[in-house]
């Protein structure tokens, strides 16, 4: 395997949708629970599928042992056969030998007949019981040997599925650092005006402060964000592999106009407002991205300062890769 513990950093996926009303944007929410869902049963399903390749390898190794140790028992039992057939062979010619004799040879040997006789009989016992341990062992180490085939197989398999699934994890490890270096690059000089690119989770988080963005209280952006916006456009319009979701934030300061009703509104509105401009402007396909509202309730700092709620007011343009070919593998 090319990584300890298989980790799949496997991702909750976000799609679709550009301008949708409150009722709509709920209904994508819950797609959206539900796809993390899906990507949390995956990732266990990866988890029980390494935990049951070490049971089988485990088997496997415990059955081979047995089968060897029984094949090396069936040889030695043919030795000892083969002894017992020479003996016997041996024993019945002698015996032949003296019935051919005369009748006094007979008498006077008599006794030594029936000796004979009963060795003859002792050796033909343990002969037929030597035979039929032998079958009944051989007979068990074929058994041993067809089952042994089997978890082979079904190693190999299991095995194939597994480096099949750590090379896409991989290959969307590297896909998910090259388009956060991109992106980096690109916003380099934004750097000092509350643009940010994270990778984390398995996810790319490009975060832009309100400030950048929006007047307080306003939904519609100023120029200088968009001029951001569009740079952020211009790296992503061409992904395919990618689910996009903007998410507006907001601090949790009560918020309430004749346009606006509440914090949820408002965050809401953000990042509409964001992802019209990101598809109409900047080009990119509607269907891939989904706008979010996320209110007062993510915050990244909880203390009750002016700073820390300024930094609590932002947009993020979450980056998640698609997980269809990781679940056609694991199908």
């Amino acid at each position: 395997m090319k990584k300890s513990t298989y980790t799949f950093v496997i991702f909750s996926i976000c799609t679709l949708a550009a301008c949708v009303p409150t009722r709509k944007f709920e209904a994508l929410q819950v797609n959206y629970d539900n796809l993390k869902s899906d990507f949390d049963e995956m990732k266990s399903l990866k988890d029980y599928g390494d935990k049951t390749f070490d049971e089988l390898k485990e088997k496997y190794a415990t059955l081979e042992d047995r089968y060897t140790k029984l094949n090396k028992e069936r040889l030695q039992d043919e030795e000892e056969l083969k002894r017992t057939g020479k003996s016997y062979d041996i024993l019945s010619q002698n015996y032949k030998n003296l019935i051919s004799s005369t009748e006094n040879t007979k008498k006077n040997l008599g006794s030594e007949l029936e000796k004979l006789d009963k060795e003859l009989d002792t050796k033909k016992r343990e002969l037929f019981a030597k035979e039929s341990s032998l079958i009944a062992k051989e007979q068990e180490a074929a058994k041993l040997k067809t089952e042994l085939d089997a978890l082979s197989i079904s190693l190999k398999e299991r095995e194939k599925k597994v480096n099949e699934l750590q090379a896409k994890l991989d290959s969307q490890e590297k896909a998910l650092t090259d388009l956060k270096n991109k992106l980096t690059e690109s916003l380099i000089g934004y750097k000092n005006s509350g643009i940010s690119v994270v990778q984390k989770d398995g996810k790319i988080y490009v975060s832009l402060d309100n400030s950048l963005l929006f007047q307080s209280g306003k939904t519609d952006m100023d120029w200088k964000g968009k001029t951001a916006l569009l740079k952020v456009a211009e790296n992503l319009k061409g992904l395919e592999d990618f689910d996009i979701m903007v998410e507006g934030h907001t601090d949790n300061v009560p918020m309430k106009t004749d346009a606006i009703k509440d914090n949820w509104d408002l965050s809401v509105l953000r990042a509409t407002s964001v992802v019209r401009y990101l598809t109409t402007e900047g080009k990119m396909n509607p269907n891939m991205i989904i706008p979010s509202g996320r209110s007062k309730y993510v915050p990244i700092n909880t203390l009750e300062t002016k700073e820390a709620r300024a930094v609590n007011r932002r947009i993020e343009v979450i980056l998640t890769p698609k997980l269809d070919q990781l679940m056609e593998i694991l199908k």
